[in-house]
Protein backbone atom coordinates (compact mmCIF):
# COMPACT_ATOMS: atom_id res chain seq x y z
CA UNK A 1 0.00 0.00 0.00
CA UNK A 2 1.17 3.42 -1.33
CA UNK A 3 1.66 5.92 1.67
CA UNK A 4 3.04 9.34 2.10
CA UNK A 5 4.91 11.32 4.64
CA UNK A 6 7.83 14.38 5.18
CA UNK A 7 10.61 13.25 6.25
CA UNK A 8 14.43 15.06 6.76
CA UNK A 9 17.52 13.67 5.09
CA UNK A 10 20.08 12.25 7.25
CA UNK A 11 21.87 9.46 5.14
CA UNK A 12 22.63 7.53 2.15
CA UNK A 13 24.42 4.39 1.48
CA UNK A 14 24.76 2.59 -2.26
CA UNK A 15 22.98 -0.32 -2.81
CA UNK A 16 23.27 -1.34 -6.26
CA UNK A 17 24.57 0.15 -9.35
CA UNK A 18 21.76 2.40 -9.72
CA UNK A 19 20.11 2.26 -6.19
CA UNK A 20 20.41 3.96 -2.82
CA UNK A 21 19.78 3.30 0.74
CA UNK A 22 18.50 6.43 2.22
CA UNK A 23 17.57 7.14 5.77
CA UNK A 24 15.19 10.14 7.01
CA UNK A 25 13.49 10.92 10.20
CA UNK A 26 9.56 11.13 9.47
CA UNK A 27 7.03 12.65 10.70
CA UNK A 28 4.78 10.02 11.43
CA UNK A 29 7.08 7.20 11.73
CA UNK A 30 10.42 8.79 13.28
CA UNK A 31 13.79 7.33 12.01
CA UNK A 32 12.97 4.86 8.91
CA UNK A 33 15.44 3.49 5.80
CA UNK A 34 13.59 3.38 2.62
CA UNK A 35 15.47 1.21 -0.79
CA UNK A 36 15.15 3.85 -3.02
CA UNK A 37 15.28 2.17 -6.65
CA UNK A 38 17.04 4.61 -9.43
CA UNK A 39 17.87 7.23 -6.43
CA UNK A 40 21.56 7.76 -8.08
CA UNK A 41 19.46 9.63 -10.70
CA UNK A 42 16.85 10.84 -8.85
CA UNK A 43 18.45 11.96 -5.57
CA UNK A 44 19.95 15.88 -6.98
CA UNK A 45 16.86 17.27 -4.84
CA UNK A 46 18.52 15.54 -1.67
CA UNK A 47 21.11 16.53 0.87
CA UNK A 48 21.96 16.79 4.73
CA UNK A 49 18.55 18.28 7.06
CA UNK A 50 16.51 18.98 3.75
CA UNK A 51 12.91 18.36 3.90
CA UNK A 52 10.98 16.71 1.77
CA UNK A 53 7.41 15.29 0.77
CA UNK A 54 8.18 11.26 0.85
CA UNK A 55 6.25 8.27 -1.35
CA UNK A 56 6.39 5.05 -0.36
CA UNK A 57 5.10 1.58 -0.31
CA UNK A 58 5.62 -1.37 2.19
CA UNK A 59 4.14 -2.64 5.81
CA UNK A 60 4.66 -0.25 7.97
CA UNK A 61 6.46 -1.95 10.76
CA UNK A 62 9.47 -3.13 8.04
CA UNK A 63 12.60 -1.95 8.70
CA UNK A 64 13.38 -1.58 5.00
CA UNK A 65 10.68 0.59 2.82
CA UNK A 66 10.13 0.82 -1.21
CA UNK A 67 10.65 5.05 -1.53
CA UNK A 68 9.19 6.14 -4.57
CA UNK A 69 10.17 9.60 -5.37
CA UNK A 70 10.97 12.84 -2.60
CA UNK A 71 9.75 16.20 -3.72
CA UNK A 72 11.10 19.25 -1.86
CA UNK A 73 8.45 20.95 0.42
CA UNK A 74 10.58 24.19 0.54
CA UNK A 75 13.07 26.24 -1.35
CA UNK A 76 16.20 25.33 0.92
CA UNK A 77 19.63 26.80 -0.30
CA UNK A 78 21.64 26.12 3.08
CA UNK A 79 23.80 23.43 1.10
CA UNK A 80 25.29 25.53 -1.25
CA UNK A 81 27.02 27.38 1.73
CA UNK A 82 30.18 25.53 3.14
CA UNK A 83 29.47 26.56 6.86
CA UNK A 84 25.83 25.51 6.52
CA UNK A 85 26.62 22.71 4.80
CA UNK A 86 29.10 21.44 7.39
CA UNK A 87 26.63 22.38 9.97
CA UNK A 88 23.95 20.16 8.03
CA UNK A 89 25.85 17.04 8.16
CA UNK A 90 26.44 17.63 12.15
CA UNK A 91 23.05 17.97 12.74
CA UNK A 92 22.18 14.71 10.62
CA UNK A 93 24.75 12.87 12.16
CA UNK A 94 23.41 14.24 15.60
CA UNK A 95 19.97 12.66 14.97
CA UNK A 96 21.07 9.32 13.73
CA UNK A 97 22.47 8.64 17.18
CA UNK A 98 19.81 9.88 19.46
CA UNK A 99 16.86 8.35 17.02
CA UNK A 100 15.85 4.79 17.38
CA UNK A 101 14.23 3.23 14.04
CA UNK A 102 10.51 3.28 13.45
CA UNK A 103 10.35 5.52 16.85
CA UNK A 104 7.19 7.76 16.07
CA UNK A 105 7.53 11.24 17.79
CA UNK A 106 5.93 14.52 15.97
CA UNK A 107 6.71 16.74 18.76
CA UNK A 108 10.66 15.89 18.23
CA UNK A 109 10.18 16.24 14.57
CA UNK A 110 8.36 19.55 14.35
CA UNK A 111 10.77 20.56 16.25
CA UNK A 112 14.14 19.66 14.59
CA UNK A 113 11.86 21.05 11.57
CA UNK A 114 11.79 24.40 12.96
CA UNK A 115 15.61 24.29 13.46
CA UNK A 116 16.22 24.10 9.55
CA UNK A 117 14.14 26.76 9.08
CA UNK A 118 16.42 28.29 11.48
CA UNK A 119 19.54 27.08 9.67
CA UNK A 120 18.33 28.35 6.50
CA UNK A 121 17.36 32.14 7.82
CA UNK A 122 20.34 32.56 10.47
CA UNK A 123 23.17 34.42 9.21
CA UNK A 124 26.04 34.42 12.36
CA UNK A 125 25.79 30.57 12.47
CA UNK A 126 29.25 30.09 14.55
CA UNK A 127 27.26 29.05 17.75
CA UNK A 128 24.32 27.51 16.28
CA UNK A 129 26.14 23.61 16.82
CA UNK A 130 26.11 24.56 19.89
CA UNK A 131 22.73 25.76 20.47
CA UNK A 132 21.68 22.74 18.70
CA UNK A 133 22.77 20.20 21.26
CA UNK A 134 21.86 22.16 23.95
CA UNK A 135 18.06 22.45 22.33
CA UNK A 136 18.11 18.44 21.73
CA UNK A 137 18.82 18.18 25.32
CA UNK A 138 16.04 19.78 26.39
CA UNK A 139 13.90 18.42 24.08
CA UNK A 140 14.98 14.54 24.82
CA UNK A 141 14.79 15.22 28.50
CA UNK A 142 18.42 15.78 29.99
CA UNK A 143 19.08 19.32 29.16
CA UNK A 144 21.32 20.79 32.12
CA UNK A 145 19.57 22.22 34.77
CA UNK A 146 20.74 25.68 36.22
CA UNK A 147 18.89 26.17 39.75
CA UNK A 148 21.60 28.22 41.41
CA UNK A 149 22.92 31.78 39.94
CA UNK A 150 25.97 31.67 41.19
CA UNK A 151 26.74 28.28 40.26
CA UNK A 152 29.75 28.51 37.70
CA UNK A 153 30.59 24.22 37.73
CA UNK A 154 29.07 21.62 35.21
CA UNK A 155 28.65 18.54 36.63
CA UNK A 156 28.18 16.29 33.14
CA UNK A 157 27.43 12.94 35.35
CA UNK A 158 24.44 14.76 37.04
CA UNK A 159 23.64 17.08 34.44
CA UNK A 160 23.64 20.17 36.71
CA UNK A 161 25.78 23.54 37.22
CA UNK A 162 27.00 23.32 40.52
CA UNK A 163 29.13 25.24 42.92
CA UNK A 164 31.98 23.52 43.70
CA UNK A 165 33.45 20.60 41.43
CA UNK A 166 33.80 17.20 42.95
CA UNK A 167 36.57 14.49 42.67
CA UNK A 168 34.48 11.74 41.55
CA UNK A 169 32.19 12.83 38.91
CA UNK A 170 33.26 14.62 35.45
CA UNK A 171 33.24 18.57 35.85
CA UNK A 172 34.32 21.32 34.35
CA UNK A 173 34.86 25.06 34.90
CA UNK A 174 35.56 28.23 32.39
CA UNK A 175 34.74 30.88 30.48
CA UNK A 176 33.39 27.79 27.87
CA UNK A 177 31.33 26.05 31.08
CA UNK A 178 30.01 30.08 31.22
CA UNK A 179 29.11 30.14 27.51
CA UNK A 180 26.66 26.77 27.58
CA UNK A 181 24.81 28.12 31.08
CA UNK A 182 24.12 31.27 29.51
CA UNK A 183 22.50 29.53 25.67
CA UNK A 184 20.65 27.37 28.24
CA UNK A 185 19.10 30.59 30.16
CA UNK A 186 18.97 31.96 26.47
CA UNK A 187 20.52 35.12 27.57
CA UNK A 188 23.04 36.96 24.52
CA UNK A 189 26.76 35.85 25.34
CA UNK A 190 29.27 38.43 25.14
CA UNK A 191 31.76 35.45 24.79
CA UNK A 192 32.81 34.65 21.43
CA UNK A 193 36.50 33.56 21.79
CA UNK A 194 36.72 30.70 19.04
CA UNK A 195 38.52 28.85 21.68
CA UNK A 196 35.65 29.23 24.33
CA UNK A 197 33.07 27.61 21.61
CA UNK A 198 35.25 25.54 19.93
CA UNK A 199 36.12 23.68 23.97
CA UNK A 200 32.01 24.02 24.75
CA UNK A 201 31.14 22.42 21.98
CA UNK A 202 33.57 19.31 22.90
CA UNK A 203 32.24 19.01 26.36
CA UNK A 204 28.32 19.19 25.33
CA UNK A 205 29.42 16.24 22.50
CA UNK A 206 30.79 14.81 26.11
CA UNK A 207 28.13 15.36 27.81
CA UNK A 208 26.15 13.65 24.93
CA UNK A 209 28.00 10.97 25.39
CA UNK A 210 27.43 10.23 28.99
CA UNK A 211 23.27 10.20 28.61
CA UNK A 212 22.84 8.89 24.96
CA UNK A 213 23.05 5.46 24.77
CA UNK A 214 24.88 4.74 21.35
CA UNK A 215 26.23 8.72 21.01
CA UNK A 216 29.86 8.44 20.33
CA UNK A 217 32.19 10.57 18.34
CA UNK A 218 30.61 12.28 15.34
CA UNK A 219 32.45 11.65 12.14
CA UNK A 220 31.60 15.38 11.13
CA UNK A 221 32.55 16.93 14.18
CA UNK A 222 35.87 17.47 12.77
CA UNK A 223 34.65 19.28 9.53
CA UNK A 224 32.22 21.42 11.22
CA UNK A 225 34.94 22.28 13.83
CA UNK A 226 37.52 23.57 10.68
CA UNK A 227 34.91 25.35 9.24
CA UNK A 228 33.73 27.45 11.80
CA UNK A 229 37.53 27.89 12.82
CA UNK A 230 37.50 29.83 9.32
Amino acid sequence: MKSTDKGIFLQRTTFSDSSLIVTFFTQKNGLQKFVFRGGKKKAHNIFAMSLSELCYYGRRDSELLNLTSVESVRPQTFQFDPVKGAIAFFMAETLRKCVTLGQADEEFFDFIEQWVVHLEERENVTLFPLEFLIGCSEILGFKPLCDDPAAAVFNLDAGVFQISSSPIERTYRGDAVVLIKELIERKNSELTQKSDREEALEIMLQYFRIHVPRFDKLESYEIVREVLRA
